[in-house]
């Protein structure tokens, strides 16, 4: 029981945190559990009006990514390779159908729960993309995991390895 209430009040500091920062690349990676393939959960923030699911930490560095391009901050420094111009185009059709941004105004925290996807989560992060440069992102995470610490990544990759040494009971 006293694990839920650390993990509540941890939610509530980086909900704060996100609210006071008004960075658009501040997202809550909310871990639901674990399969064979990796964690999966939603990645939730202030300035998409739903969550977004992940499968899979390569799908949730991925989804992260889009959710940086929906918003459009930060910018990267370099534009996606494909293998062909089918790829691409199949790319560039998918990333027009994305959640609904509400970069002008964030959602209103005193209007509803803010992500309930937090409070039911087994692991909460809070990550932070700093820079999208060299066709990767830099950044740090935050949670109960790292005890309350910043701890940078220098690319997807090692964001990865990070997430997936995670056990999630």
């Amino acid at each position: 029981m006293k694990q839920n209430e650390d993990s509540s009040q941890d939610i509530d500091k980086y909900l704060e945190d996100m609210a006071a920062s008004g960075w658009f690349s501040i997202m809550l990676i909310c871990m639901q559990g674990k399969t064979q393939d990796g964690v999966y959960g939603h990645i939730c923030s202030y300035y998409l009006k739903d969550p977004v699911p992940f499968t899979g930490t390569g799908d949730m560095v991925l989804k992260m990514d889009e959710i940086c391009n929906w918003l459009g901050a930060p910018q990267r420094t370099t534009d996606p390779r494909f293998m062909n111009k089918e790829m691409k185009k199949r790319y560039e059709s998918a990333a027009a159908a994305h959640p609904q941004g509400l970069k002008d105004r964030m959602l209103e925290r005193s209007s509803l729960v803010p992500f309930p996807e937090a409070r039911k989560a087994k692991e909460v992060l809070i990550a932070i993309v700093k820079y999208r440069q060299n066709s990767t992102m830099q950044g740090s995470i935050r949670g109960r995991l790292t005890n309350s610490v910043d701890v940078n990544f220098r690319s997807a990759l090692e964001l990865m390895r990070m997430v997936q040494m995670i056990e999630i009971v």
